[in-house]
């Protein structure tokens, strides 16, 4: 998904409004139900049964009115306060006010900072802390550093409510839809929902510390419109966006299907002294939805599948590679394998050399041998895009033969010269996930968190990859599906057990397509 500026969202808005036949109280309304809807699940995950939503005087705080409404039917103890006095409300965002009256909900005002620093907070279920914070103070309009009752609200958030989970409405308060700086105090937001298209100063590096989880919620505006402005960074980097990822795959099961009609993935890899790794790859390409995964194993791998995945079947001894893959839709090869021997090397060069064995994930150890191949000659098939990299920093050096730093350093065009030269859909892990594909186009993932640094991510990342190839997706849909959801199971667990908790373990409770 690209992204748009400031200017060109409210082009198409304007468009949209006067000849789409949209209302434009029916795109708030849209906007305002999925923050309500995020904010639900969040608060849901957390126990949390109450909202506080702060609104300013714009049409951002009307958004928050409506999810305010919207949180209220659905069940939760809500309080609203404002920025501003009733009376400055305009349009949409008046309409908004009314209707949250309505619904029986009476905001508390507060339009001065003096209101702000007062201590107005002695109602016990806030001061416990134990709350959800909806921020609709500005809007993507806002330039320049907050001031007044804003800014102090905007303090609050960052300081007295800084223990609770904080969703901030299309941008944070405070930072520059345009540029992605914060000339001010600025909201720090757990997530940010934004409305139609990620906007353009969401791509700087500047901003990524106030976004928290992005992300984009489609209320109406036509795509052509939004298509006709869109606009990338100078990376020419796209978003990684579930509205454009819905339709990757079938939206249901038919009745009469069974499990070879969602496809065979095949995983080849573990090792005495990491028996686990294909066992976490495998039980997460069957969390893909693949319908049958064969496990090539050793024997002490095949111990750990037979107690963690008694749906994974063996292959047998006897058999040739060819046959192995004659039989699947998709390969993995590398989780746990350690260190590769000539054995290994052959095994990884008969998978990468031919276009007659199905898309392939190379993951872990087998990128460092796919690195030594290519110095020994190997080259890639350029006739058919069938393999997906999936290094982190140190493997991406390795393949590249440069330093992790120097990886670091331009990670864009790190991913990019890993595709171009091994012809391969490259998935280069870390902060914000890059997927490049060899003709130069970039994708970003935004999800992900610190916590899911640690032993055992990577091959469930593998894993479902791979059962996203067995059921017929291709290397880049797959590449970019699998990142999204893989991020989100990884926010969404350490939004239960903390960062500092996380296991890899923890990402199969919350890894759902």
């Amino acid at each position: 998904m690209k992204w748009i500026t400031v200017e060109g969202i409210r082009d198409a808005e304007s468009v949209a409004f006067a000849q789409r036949n949209l209302p434009s109280y029916t795109a708030m309304c849209r906007a305002g139900a999925a923050v309500a809807r995020r904010a639900a699940r969040i608060a849901t995950r957390a126990g949390i049964h109450r909202c506080v939503v702060l609104c300013g005087p714009g049409n951002n705080g009307g958004d928050g009115f409506v999810a305010a409404r919207c949180l209220k039917v659905d069940g939760f103890d809500v309080s609203v306060y404002m920025t501003c006095v009733p009376s400055r409300l305009k349009g949409d965002a008046s309409r908004a006010w009314k209707d949250l009256c309505a619904a029986g909900i009476r905001p508390t005002v507060l339009p001065s900072q003096e209101a702000w620093t007062d201590d107005p907070w002695e109602d016990p279920a806030v001061s416990t802390r134990h709350a959800l914070i909806i921020d609709a103070l500005l809007g993507i309009g806002a330039k320049g550093v907050p001031s007044g009752s804003i800014a102090a609200a905007i303090h609050w958030i960052n300081g007295t409510a800084s223990d609770c989970p904080v969703v901030s409405v299309d941008v944070p308060s405070g930072l520059d839809a345009d540029t992605g700086s914060s000339p001010g105090e600025t909201v720090r937001a757990d997530t940010t929902v934004t409305f139609s298209r990620p906007k353009i100063g969401f791509a700087s590096p500047a901003a990524r510390v106030y976004l928290g989880e992005l992300s984009v919620a489609d209320i109406g505006i036509p795509g052509d419109l939004l298509e006709a402005r869109e606009c990338l960074p100078p990376e020419d980097v796209e978003l990684i966006a579930e509205p454009e990822l819905r339709n990757y795959l079938r939206p249901e099961r038919v009745l009469d299907s069974h499990k070879r009609s969602y496809g065979h993935a095949v995983i080849i890899g573990g090792s005495a002294t990491y028996p686990h790794a294909p066992v976490l790859a495998a039980l997460a390409a069957y969390r893909a939805g693949c319908g049958l995964v064969t496990l090539d194993v050793p024997a002490a791998s095949r111990a750990a599948a037979a107690y963690w995945v008694p749906e994974a079947v063996f292959s047998d001894d006897q058999a040739e590679l060819s046959e192995v893959a004659a039989a699947c839709d998709a390969l993995v090869i590398g989780p746990g394998m350690g260190e590769f021997d000539a054995v290994k090397m052959d095994v990884l060069r008969a998978l990468v050399s031919d276009v007659s064995i199905p898309r392939t994930v190379v993951d872990a150890d087998a990128l460092t041998a796919l690195a030594a191949l290519r110095q020994d000659g190997w080259a890639p098939d350029g006739s058919t895009l069938r393999l997906v990299l999936t290094p982190h920093p140190g493997e991406a050096a390795r393949l590249l033969g440069v330093t992790p730093m120097e990886i670091q350093r331009d990670r864009p065009a790190a991913a990019r010269a890993i595709a171009a030269m091994y012809h391969a859909i490259t998935v280069l892990k870390g902060h914000h996930t890059l997927v490049a594909e060899p003709g130069g186009r970039l994708h970003q993932c935004m999800g992900g968190n610190p916590g899911m640094a640690t032993a055992g991510t990577g091959d469930i990342l593998a894993g479902v990859i791979a059962g996203l190839l067995a059921r017929g997706l291709g290397t880049e849909d797959a590449a970019c599906l699998g990142v999204y959801h893989h991020a989100k199971a990884g926010d969404r667990a350490a939004f239960g057990h903390g960062q500092e908790s996380l296991m890899a373990s923890d990402l199969f409770k919350t890894l759902r397509l």
